[in-house]
C-alpha cells in the first residue's frame, strides 16, 4: 500500500504541528491525551511481534494498530491508510477514526486491511499495557489462525454455585503458577483447579462447551498478550499468577471469566506440553489439553473430593462473600425482572450477523441461563442504533432480540428518536415502532 508523508504537502506547518503533538494533547474538556505512552505502546508492540517472529502461533503478529481516544476519536497509529490524511507523530501517525466505527478494543476493517483497535487511555504498567495491546493484536490474526470462535455467554458464572467454584479454580491456578518450576507442586494445584471445574460443570450441564468456546475466543488472546509481555519485560509466571488472583474480584464473569483462566492454562501448558498450541486448533479445549498433559483423572466421588480440596483454597471465605453478594444485588435483580422480565418493553429483533455492538464484558449480568442484562453499550442493526448509558437492556444470548424498558412518556406516533431511562433509540428510515400483540402495552420495531 502506498504511504505518503504529511511533510510532502505542508512541510513547515505540519512540522510545527508534529512537534506540538509530541507533547500530551489537552482538550477544552480538561482531558489530556498521553501521546508518549501511546507511542511507547506501539514501539513495544513492534518489539514483541518482531521478537516472537511467528514462533508462538506460526504466524507473524505484526500489523496495523490504532490507539483511539473515545471522546475525540483521535487515532494514534503505527501505519497509514491510503486516501486518509495522517500527521506524523514521532515514529507514529495521527488521524481520526471513521465516523461509522465504534470505539472498542477489537479488530476492524479499515482501508482494505484488518486493524487492531485499542481504546485509550492505556495502563500505566508496562506489562499490563503490552498484554492488552497484544491481546487485541491476536484477535486481528485469530481468523487466519483458524481459532475464531463465536461469543459464548456463560450466565451460570453469575450464579452463586458457578461463581464459587470458579473463584476456587482461579485460586488453584494461581498457586499452580506460583509453584513453577516445581512441576510436582504445580501439577497438584492444577489438578485441584480441574476438580473444581468438573464440580461446577456437573451443576450446569452443557456449560462445558460454552466455557471452552469463550476460552478459545478470549482465553487464547489473553494468554498471547501475557506470554508476549513476559518475554518483553522479563517477568515470569508469578506475574500471571498475580493477575489471576486479582481477577477474582471482577464484578461478573458472564463474558469475562476466560481472561482469567486463559493465561493460566496457557502458561501451565507451556510447562507440561509445549506442543499444545498446535493441538488446540483441533481440540479447541484448553482445559482438556491440560487434563491430558498432567494425566488428570476425574474423581469417582467428585462432590466429596471437590469440597475436601476446597478448604485449602478458602472455601469458607468465598462462600460467605458470595452469600453477601447475592443479598446485596437482590433488589437490583428484582428491578430487572419487573422492568424487563414482565413489564412493558420495546423489542428489537435482528440476526446476530446483522448486529454490531460494543460493551464492557465485565459488566454483564446473567438474567437467567438464556438471556443477559447489558447495563450499558452501543448496538446497531437494520432497525437503527441503540445507545445505553445506564439502566440496562435485556439481550437474548443468541442475539436474536433486545428488550428495552418502556419509557415513562408515551411514544409519539412515527417518532424516529425515542428516549427512555438511560437509553436512546434512533430508528433508521423505513422503520417504526408498533404495538406488540404478544405482550400487553409493549412495542416492537418493524419495517413500515
Amino acid at each position: 500500500m502506498t504511504r505518503f508523508s504529511p511533510y510532502d504537502r505542508c512541510p513547515r506547518r505540519c512540522f510545527t504541528a508534529a512537534i506540538a503533538l509530541a507533547l500530551p494533547l489537552s482538550f477544552a474538556s480538561g482531558q489530556q491525551l498521553d501521546t508518549a505512552r501511546a507511542l511507547s505502546a506501539l514501539r513495544d508492540a513492534r518489539a514483541a511481534c518482531e521478537s516472537d517472529a511467528g514462533a508462538l502461533w506460526g504466524r507473524s503478529l505484526c500489523g496495523p494498530i490504532a490507539l483511539v481516544d473515545r471522546q475525540t476519536r483521535l487515532v494514534i497509529a503505527n501505519d497509514t491508510v491510503a486516501q486518509k490524511h495522517f500527521l506524523r507523530l514521532g515514529d507514529g501517525y495521527v488521524t481520526t477514526l471513521p465516523e461509522n466505527q465504534y470505539v472498542a478494543n477489537t479488530s476492524f476493517p479499515w482501508g482494505g486491511r484488518t486493524w487492531t483497535m485499542v481504546a485509550l487511555p492505556l495502563p500505566r504498567d508496562r506489562f499490563a499495557r503490552v498484554g492488552l495491546v497484544m491481546h487485541e493484536v491476536f484477535h486481528r490474526e485469530q481468523e487466519a489462525l483458524g481459532l475464531r470462535q463465536p461469543d459464548a455467554l456463560n450466565n451460570q458464572l453469575d450464579m452463586r454455585p458457578g461463581r464459587t467454584w470458579l473463584r476456587l479454580e482461579y485460586r488453584a491456578l494461581a498457586r499452580a503458577l506460583e509453584s513453577l518450576p516445581d512441576q510436582n507442586a504445580a501439577r497438584h494445584h492444577a489438578e485441584s483447579a480441574l476438580i473444581f471445574r468438573e464440580e461446577r460443570r456437573s451443576i450446569y450441564p452443557g456449560s462445558d462447551s460454552l466455557e471452552a468456546t469463550l476460552e478459545i475466543q478470549e482465553g487464547l488472546a489473553e494468554y498471547t498478550g501475557q506470554r508476549l509481555a513476559m518475554q518483553l519485560t522479563g517477568e515470569g509466571p508469578a506475574r500471571v499468577a498475580k493477575f489471576v488472583r486479582d481477577y477474582e474480584t471482577t464484578p461478573t464473569f458472564v463474558r469475562a471469566f476466560a481472561y482469567g483462566t486463559g493465561p493460566a492454562f496457557g502458561i501451565l501448558l507451556d510447562q507440561f506440553d509445549p506442543a499444545w498450541r498446535e493441538e488446540v486448533r483441533k481440540t479447541r479445549d484448553i482445559g482438556a489439553l491440560l487434563a491430558q498433559a498432567i494425566r488428570f483423572q476425574r474423581p469417582l466421588n467428585l462432590d466429596q473430593t471437590a469440597r475436601a480440596r476446597a478448604r485449602d483454597y478458602g472455601w469458607d471465605e468465598i462462600d460467605r462473600s458470595e452469600a453477601a453478594r447475592d443479598s446485596a444485588r437482590a433488589p437490583t435483580m428484582q428491578g430487572y425482572r419487573a422492568r424487563l422480565g414482565v413489564g412493558p418493553v420495546v423489542t428489537l429483533r435482528q440476526s446476530k450477523d446483522s448486529l454490531a455492538w460494543s460493551y464492557d464484558p465485565t459488566e454483564l449480568v446473567g438474567f437467567d441461563l438464556q438471556s443477559t442484562v447489558y447495563p450499558s453499550g452501543n448496538f446497531s442493526a437494520p432497525w437503527g442504533k441503540l445507545t445505553v448509558d445506564h439502566g440496562g437492556v435485556l439481550v437474548q444470548n443468541d442475539f436474536s432480540w433486545i428488550k428495552i424498558g418502556l419509557p415513562s412518556a408515551p411514544i409519539a406516533a412515527g417518532a424516529r428518536e425515542i428516549k427512555g431511562d438511560g437509553w436512546t433509540l434512533v430508528l433508521n428510515p423505513g422503520w417504526s415502532l408498533r404495538p406488540d400483540p404478544s405482550r400487553s402495552g409493549s412495542f416492537v420495531a418493524g419495517k413500515d
